[in-house]
């Protein structure tokens, strides 16, 4: 166990990235090493590209640890480095007391053995754990079987995710219908205090992401480091989301625990197409961090030239 990274997770080591670290040591060691660096945001997204060639893709868990592992970094203190942007403690993410429903959701009750034979077809134990993996690989059928035998669709695992949440990460729109169907909770969070469309944005699934703003899930739902879906798109640079949430009504303002916006992360991050996107739909340059920095600072302090013209030409259209 890394005892750096241990001490950014504030000592919890419920968020430990075991996976990671079992799976894929050079990964998490350059993680580490990187950790304090200006690269690291693009190490991360780097990672989480799927398109490359010489890249199968993460499984699913390893995928989810190292998201998590880009949030607090987005949102971590880093000691390293000038004090002036997202200047949030890491042990943000877990300093927090889980929600009561979370508590209350892990009860699984025996399935009849006439379900639980079926689900074998399948080769899906009849468990808390065979409903996640159901509805994680899509497997409609399985997680059909499990709502009729009226399994309770907030069950969650160990990291509080829910069989939603698993199918909005992983992009299986037809299970994320059927369990909508049957009643899953969109709003639903996890301990971090993310919900489905947190996870579906942060994944890329923007058809998911699509499909659960449909059924009213939150645009502007926040998460116990303040991050909304807005500011995980922008995050993750994922320009097609940041779309679909303005257009779904997201509110560009709204800031994170360090008084934040969207436009600051791409102001700092250097995302010409996001801040363009985020200026022509009305986000407000005048908002200032805890650390009192605009957007146009943070920009200036990280030398991002082109984000430094489209906010001051942007300034003296207004």
């Amino acid at each position: 166990m890394d005892q750096r990274l241990l001490r950014i997770l504030g000592g919890e080591t419920k968020f430990y990235p075991y996976l990671l670290e079992s799976k894929y040591p050079r990964i998490l060691a350059q993680i580490m090493l990187l950790w304090d660096e200006p690269g690291m945001s693009n190490y991360f997204m780097e990672l989480m590209v799927s398109d490359r060639e010489d890249r199968s893709g993460f499984p699913p868990d390893v995928a989810a640890e190292i998201i998590r592992l880009s949030l607090m970094h987005a949102s971590s203190h880093k000691p390293h480095k000038k004090p002036d942007i997202w200047e949030v403690s890491a042990n943000k993410f877990s300093d927090f007391r889980p929600p009561v429903s979370i508590a209350m959701s892990n009860v699984w009750k025996p399935l009849s053995d006439t379900t639980t034979k079926a689900l074998k077809r399948f080769g899906i134990p009849g468990s808390a754990r065979g409903f996640h993996s159901a509805a994680e690989t899509g497997n409609r059928p399985a997680v059909a079987l499990f709502l009729e035998a009226r399994v309770n669709t907030e069950i969650h695992n160990e990291r509080g995710w829910t069989p939603l949440m698993l199918a909005a990460f992983n992009g299986h729109n037809e299970v994320i219908r059927t369990l909508i169907k049957h009643n899953a909770n969109v709003h639903a969070s996890d301990l971090l205090g993310n919900t489905a469309l947190h996870w579906a944005v942060g994944a890329g699934q923007t058809s998911s992401a699509k499909l659960l703003i449909e059924n009213r899930a939150g645009v502007d739902a926040c998460n116990h480091s303040g991050m909304t879906p807005l500011f995980q798109a922008t995050i993750h640079r994922r320009l097609g989301d940041v779309l679909l949430l303005i257009d779904s009504g997201a509110n560009l303002n709204l800031a994170t625990r360090d008084g934040s916006t969207a436009l600051h992360k791409a102001a700092a991050e250097g995302y010409t197409e996001i801040v363009r996107t985020l200026l022509h739909h009305g986000a407000d340059t005048s908002i200032k961090n805890l650390d009192g920095n605009l957007p146009l600072a943070l920009a200036a302090k990280n030398d991002r030239k082109a984000v430094i013209k489209i906010l001051m030409s942007n300034s003296k259209a207004g």
